[in-house]
């Protein structure tokens, strides 16, 4: 009589043989080729590497763009500024939709702006920051 007719299982025979089963486990070369194989453009999900985010903006699969997600998504708008200065964008950079709309990403609906702020409010302070501001802006290859 064939064991599953018996048993039932496989699991049910080793344990009536006195034995522990042993659990299938993944080894971790097997876990990271499930993962490396449904992601990007191997995935069965994939749209084409355009995504809609929940806050309304326009993500694009750039994984060798150096504004990058830890996924590999770089914004729309941060891609068309970049392309447009011929430089990736710094940190303290936020590209600004004029017209509010997030998903409007012509170069005509959109604006640099930088986010560096200064520590202090005394008019010293405003006045060193101004001056930094304009030496990065005038030197390019600082921005580097």
């Amino acid at each position: 009589m064939p064991v599953r007719q018996r048993f039932g299982n496989w699991t049910a025979f080793v344990k009536a043989m006195g034995l522990e089963p042993i659990k299938p486990s993944i080894s971790p070369q097997c876990r990271q080729a499930t993962i490396k194989a449904h992601t990007g453009k191997r995935s069965t999900a994939w749209k084409g590497g355009v995504h809609t985010a929940h806050n309304g903006y326009i993500n694009i699969y750039a994984p060798e763009h150096p504004n990058t997600t830890s996924k590999g998504y770089v914004g729309e708008h941060r891609l068309v500024m970049s392309n447009h200065l011929g430089r990736p964008l710094n940190k303290f950079e936020n590209v600004h939709h004029k017209n509010g709309d997030r998903s409007d990403n012509r170069l005509s609906n959109l604006e640099l702006w930088n986010t560096q702020q200064p520590a202090g409010q005394k008019a010293e302070d405003k006045i060193a920051y101004a001056k930094a501001i304009l030496n990065i802006y005038q030197n390019p290859e600082l921005l580097k």
